[in-house]
């Protein structure tokens, strides 16, 4: 199939043509794991998971953060089929007992693609997952992400200081790194006379060509904590670290950010406020934190309607209640739902992309002095929300009410035990 006929045709319709493929002889493995992935490309796929079960191979596509089955092949092809991506990934075919991992660049529709392969060994047979980095659909412009644009202007004035420690959370798969790249892509195109940009990074999941990439390489012992170190000795203004896991790296960043350097990074953690408490549980002491951490920013990510075939949704009398108990203040009279009734455009999915959900906590005078008093996330949580801090809840319910998402997206995405 060619390019046009694989963006036109639906997953239903690739999945038969993939049947008939598989189902005569002498199939060609090469045409059939080429037509995989590069559907998966045109269907703006972030990963491609092929592994046996007891009904065949299972290919399936995670878009939009939600799995759609791709086909159901033979299991006889199965180790020819991973043999294919093996030798694409430029991996070693004979080893079928242990871990691999490599990258597969593709060329679909006049652009590069790139592709992380990894390979597990199951009892069943060898499970393949590859994630699509195309940067043709990456958002790397901050006016882009989809923040409200009050967030936004404040996010720019805490960044543009070029100092402290600014931190990403999430959990994996929020979109933490996509955000990290748009900031410091909005650093490059403002500030560039002014700062030397250097980013650490396991791995380098886009080569920007702006600033110095540093791939972390565990076998030579640069981990996160030794790429910052060698990071400060090459008179930087900004530094990206790709996650802070240990207390080695979290206490180096956070003196960096007190030292006149701008360090931003990814952390794992429940919410913005969570963010804090989260640092000093690491060992770190209260007052270095205090003083060196600007903001964070707490984000998840929810499907974008469809904008060809929005349209609202029939009211829903108990999902209205609950949306209207969700209102912190009480909610607007008119509180309208919305769905996506599926067309061509979404490939009738009803959704099309994804969009954050967010939280920023601006680390002033108060959050400062309840990080000396080793305050309880609760407290932060509490004192923020009496002075109108806005939540991942508020912004999700105003995204809702607006027809970007749905209500369904909304609570799938914001745990009612983290809001409460």
């Amino acid at each position: 199939m060619r390019i046009e006929e694989l963006e036109r045709a639906s997953l239903t319709e690739v999945g038969e043509h993939l049947r008939r493929l598989t189902g005569r002889d002498g199939v060609r493995i090469s045409e059939v794991c080429d037509l995989l992935l590069k559907k998966a490309v045109v269907s703006r796929c972030s990963d491609v998971h092929i592994e046996p079960t007891h009904r065949g191979t299972r290919v399936r596509f995670r878009i939009d953060g939600v799995f759609q089955d791709a086909a159901v092949l033979p299991i006889e092809l199965h180790e020819q089929l991973v043999a294919r991506v093996k030798v694409l990934a430029d991996l070693l075919t004979h080893r079928r007992e242990i871990v691999q991992e490599g990258r597969i660049s593709l060329e679909v529709g006049g652009s590069r693609t790139d592709l992380r392969v990894s390979i597990v060994p199951t009892v069943a047979g060898e499970k393949v997952v590859a994630r699509i980095f195309a940067a043709t659909r990456a958002y790397f412009q901050l006016d882009q992400i989809g923040y409200d644009p009050a967030m936004t202007q404040k996010t720019r004035a805490l960044l543009f200081d070029l100092e402290g420690l600014f931190l990403l959370t999430g959990p994996s798969g929020s979109g933490k790194t996509t955000t990290l790249y748009a900031l410091l892509s909005e650093i490059a195109n403002e500030l560039d006379a002014y700062a030397s940009i250097i980013t650490i990074e396991d791995p380098v999941e886009f080569q920007f060509g702006q600033w110095s990439q540093m791939q972390v390489n565990r076998q030579v012992n640069l981990d996160f904590a030794a790429g910052l170190k060698a990071a400060l000795r090459q008179d930087p203004e900004v530094i990206m670290v790709g996650e802070i896991r240990d207390f080695e790296t979290a206490e180096t960043a956070l003196r960096a950010g007190l030292t006149g350097h701008l360090v931003m990074s990814t952390l794992h953690s429940g919410s913005a406020p969570e963010t804090v408490t989260r640092l000093i549980n690491m060992d770190l002491e209260p007052f270095v934190v205090a003083s060196a951490l600007t903001g964070t920013i707490a984000q998840r990510l929810v499907r974008r309607l469809c904008e060809a075939c929005r349209e609202q949704a029939p009211v829903d009398a108990p999902k209205l209640d609950l949306l209207r108990r969700l209102y912190r203040g009480g909610a607007p009279e008119e509180l309208v739902l919305w769905t996506g009734k599926g067309c061509e455009a979404c490939q009738f999915t009803g959704y099309s992309g994804r969009i954050p959900l967010a939280e920023l906590l601006d680390v002033d005078e108060e959050v400062r002095s309840l990080i000396l008093e080793k305050a309880r996330t609760s407290t932060i949580r509490q004192r923020l929300l009496a002075r109108g801090w806005q939540t991942l809840l508020d912004d999700g319910l105003r995204k809702a009410a607006q027809g970007l998402t749905t209500a369904e997206e909304l609570l799938r995405a914001v745990s009612l035990r983290e809001v409460s």
